[in-house]
């Protein structure tokens, strides 16, 4: 077990500060390749005839900080499109994350470690409605083609898909888990834990990925 937890720490650092180092215009030039493959996706989900709402879409997403795969794309076509913007309010005690909707950049600011998140003021969805979301984007430091993922450590996202999985098994329906991949995050193999999330897609340079 420790073991376990000492490979994953150094996989953490070693992705880190591959991301970190990535040189910008490679980075600018994948960032542009999967914003298009996201825009397509998005497309796709929003013709998708099993939908209850035509047109629009539920989303949940990290909002990007430093070296992280930017989401800013995603939150303006989102706007532009009229769908439901919601992101994280991180909580300490017990730790965990509130779904908050944000309706355009004015509902953002600072948080903890200075990472941007909801104001106070924006309305949380409950988690009864959280089976209603079509996407969640998760952040991470690498993933594999198994859908296995790393985070940072804190565990945040696995307690949500937890608890999203509860509500999911009563409801009969699921939000497609999702990940921006660039350049050097995809591993051949990430250490899991058997509480640790596990996404559909990833969203590369090179296209998207869909995990059976």
């Amino acid at each position: 077990m420790q073991e376990h937890a000492e490979q994953k720490k150094q996989l953490r650092a070693r992705l880190r500060q591959l991301r970190e180092r990535l040189d910008e215009q490679m980075r600018q030039q994948a960032i542009t390749r999967i914003n298009d493959g996201l825009k397509r996706k998005l497309d796709c989900l929003r013709l998708n005839p099993d939908r209850q709402v035509s047109g629009s879409l539920m989303i949940f997403s990290y909002l990007s900080y430093g070296s992280e795969a930017s989401t800013a794309f995603l939150f303006e076509e989102a706007w532009k499109k009229g769908d439901v913007m919601l992101a994280p309010k991180v909580l300490a005690d017990p730790p965990r994350m509130e779904l908050r909707r944000v309706r355009g950049p004015q509902d953002i600011e600072p948080g903890i470690w200075g990472i941007p998140e909801p104001k106070a003021s924006c309305e949380v969805l409950p988690p009864e409605h959280w089976p209603d979301i079509d996407l969640v984007l998760v952040p991470g430091l690498g993933y594999d083609l198994n859908g296995g993922r790393i985070g940072y450590g804190g565990g945040y996202y696995d307690r949500f898909a937890e608890r999203l999985d509860q509500y999911c098994a009563k409801q009969g329906k699921r939000p497609l888990m999702a990940a921006l991949v660039l350049p050097g995050q995809l591993e051949p193999d990430i250490p899991m834990d058997p509480l640790d999330l596990r996404l559909d897609l990833l969203i590369t340079p090179e296209g998207i990925v869909h995990i059976e």
